[in-house]
């Protein structure tokens, strides 16, 4: 028996078809004068991108149910603002405990450590969002989708970090070029920004499979 959603298959999918994450990009960014990589319209289209993957690539089934769920995920983030922003405000008052507790440090006294860790929060309550769109759309029969992907992503979290160096290296290294230059810093924070989301998007993509075929999320 196949499995409802591949990972494998739906990531190389998306490598495929970087000219369809471009278009939802610009799509979600419009006439933003100052667009970032790492942007709440940024993470809005690596989820759009997703759910057309996730169209393109599960079992047939499923690939129904998904089917047009991208092009209506600018109204579902839009309807359930109010939830993301409700999540946001319980993450910025954790990512104040968390500072201090794993860094030593007061929000405000690193501004790029601020930076990470609130970007870290939007991101996660974009995929909140987006994983309950998704299990509403999938039916009944994926009641609880939503949550145990949530906890199979918190039961990979070291993965996700290796994941995130792995990205940010490569992108940097290829920045350099064969002579090795160095790059400037706003291009470095850029780098990250993307890394960060794609890091993300990578593992909720294998979180979906996982817990779709009935993994638990234990490493």
């Amino acid at each position: 028996m196949s499995e409802p959603l591949s990972a494998a298959r739906a990531l190389a999918w998306m490598r495929e078809h970087g000219d369809v994450l471009r278009r939802l990009v610009a799509d979600e960014q419009g006439d933003d004068p100052t667009p970032a990589p790492g942007d709440d319209a940024a993470i809005r289209a690596h989820l759009r991108f997703l759910a057309t993957a996730i169209a393109a690539t599960a079992e047939p089934a499923l690939a129904a149910r998904a089917a047009g769920y991208a092009d209506d995920l600018p109204g579902w983030f839009e309807e359930n603002r109010d939830l993301y922003d409700e999540h946001l405000e319980t993450g910025i008052g954790a990512i104040a405990l968390e500072e201090h507790l794993q860094f030593g440090v007061r929000p405000g006294s690193d501004p790029s450590l601020d930076a990470g860790l609130e970007r870290r929060v939007r991101i996660g309550g974009l995929i909140r969002v987006f994983l309950l769109g998704l299990e509403l759309r999938l039916g009944p029969a994926e009641d609880g989708l939503g949550e145990g992907t949530l906890a199979w992503m918190g039961a990979h979290q070291r993965e996700l970090a290796r994941l995130i160096f792995s990205l940010d290296r490569h992108a940097k290294a290829s920045a350099r070029g064969s002579g090795g230059e160095m790059v400037d810093l706003e291009t470095q924070d850029a780098i990250g920004q993307a890394a960060a989301v794609q890091g993300h998007v990578r593992l909720l993509v294998e979180g979906l499979a996982a817990t779709l075929a009935g993994a638990g999320p234990t490493p």
